[in-house]
């Protein structure tokens, strides 16, 4: 199967290289990796982000390469500002599907759904056959129910993507009941989640670095990776120190500066705990290697995220995956990778008193702290591994065909007069 990936707002290069990596493009990298190993032929449509990129075609992987896109300045933008230059990539991309017409269309987010949508209606070719699954990693639905900013043109676009896709994917229960409110059949998503490289992330091997063993007392330590800004939840890690006089936390950040000192959310946090009288149990560092992640992990007694909304899960799978038990707040996709009481403990509100409580009773209970952590690996080996996900990935491809042909031929691009008009605004 020839395999068209559109994915205007990440890029799996960095991922593949080792780099550190948003969770969009990890999951890129390894979908893509995997959908090749099992035969197909996949091709990443991207939006040039960087004057360096190559043009044309570059290849990832045996049987996956890349495509860089023209459509706005050669620069990393916001997503407002990738929808701003959607009209463009989603021209762009009707000009290499007419020289290169996939089997499928593999639309990641929102803007590239819309891209998928409007290369189809512009065309020189009759792509009308060719089936487009829409998959989302959030819906801002969701992300409203959990306290995060509305972003009305977003949600009102993604209603009309789901509707109107052959196939939609999400990552979780949760995206699946947020589309069922949203007036799309259950039969007509996949659930997918994310997935975890369960050949990096291991058990075995040293428990971390000399760079990190050198900063470790006697203390347990509560390892957690995520944002740095108040909606990942570090606040409230920071604040639940004060109720674990015993631990120590360790954030590892996942925002662009490789060094906190540069982020102003960094030294927000560190004011935080000096005021709190914590600073010297609170250890923070930029994005890390994807080769060291691992052994940080390990490092670690338990792994801790408090985050308002986790649509992803990457981190908390990679945690389990190193036989970490798990504290998280129930939000997005943590619930389905978490089981309560088995592989670790769900919060529901994620505040410092319920982390503090719940970290105690983990940590108090040397024999429940082994139970979660080999639960843990178990759960993570035999339900998110990649090869498994891309199997799931695949039955979702053939899934879109049969609706295909019954829904017809697609009507005039809904995104007209709306987002794209085949240039930039």
């Amino acid at each position: 199967m020839k395999i068209a990936m559109v994915a205007e707002h990440a890029h799996p290069l960095p991922a593949h290289r080792g780099e550190p990596s948003c969770p969009a493009s990890l999951h890129l990298c390894a979908l893509s990796r995997q959908l090749a190993k099992r035969g197909h032929k996949v091709t990443v449509y991207v939006r040039r982000s960087d004057p360096d990129q190559p043009e044309g075609r570059t290849r990832m992987a045996r049987g996956v390469s890349v495509s860089h896109l023209d459509a706005g300045p050669a620069r990393p933008l916001s997503e407002q500002e990738q929808a701003d230059h959607t009209g463009a990539f989603g021209t762009a991309l009707a000009s290499v599907l007419d020289e290169d017409v996939p089997d499928v269309l593999h639309a990641i987010g929102w803007t590239s759904g819309l891209a998928a949508l409007h290369a189809q209606a512009h065309s020189e070719r009759d792509q009308s056959g060719i089936p487009i699954v829409q998959a989302f990693h959030s819906l801002n639905a969701g992300e409203q129910r959990s306290g995060l900013a509305q972003e009305p043109q977003r949600a009102r676009m993604e209603a009309i993507l789901a509707s109107r896709a052959d196939r939609v994917l999400v990552g979780s229960a949760d995206q699946q009941d947020e589309l069922a409110r949203l007036g799309v059949p259950r039969q007509h998503v996949s659930v997918v989640p994310f997935g975890v490289d369960t050949d990096q992330f291991t058990t075995d091997g040293s428990a971390s670095s000399e760079y990190w063993r050198s900063r470790r007392g006697e203390r347990p330590r509560m390892v957690s990776v995520t944002s740095l800004s108040e909606e990942g939840g570090a606040d409230r890690l920071v604040d639940s120190l004060v109720r674990l006089p015993e631990a120590e936390l360790l954030l590892v950040s996942t925002s662009e500066h490789t060094d906190v000192s540069l982020d102003e959310n960094a030294r927000r946090i560190e004011l935080r705990a000096k005021e709190a009288g914590v600073d010297d149990r609170l250890h923070m560092t930029g994005p890390v290697e994807r080769k060291e992640l691992p052994r940080l992990l390990r490092s670690a007694d338990v792994y801790v995220s408090a985050a308002a909304y986790d649509p992803y899960g990457g981190a908390v799978l990679e945690a389990m995956a190193c036989g970490l038990p798990v504290v998280a707040t129930a939000t997005g996709a943590v619930p389905g990778a978490v089981l309560h009481r088995t592989s670790g403990v769900l919060m529901r509100s994620g505040r410092p008193d319920e982390v503090a409580r719940s970290v105690r009773a983990v940590l108090g209970t040397p024999t429940m702290s082994t139970a979660y952590g080999i639960a843990a690996v178990d759960r993570a080996r035999s339900r998110f591994t990649w090869q498994r996900i891309a199997v799931e990935t695949e039955l979702a491809y053939k899934q879109s065909r049969p609706q295909q042909a019954e829904a017809g031929e697609h009507e005039e691009d809904p995104a007209d007069g709306l987002l794209l008009s085949g240039s930039n605004r």
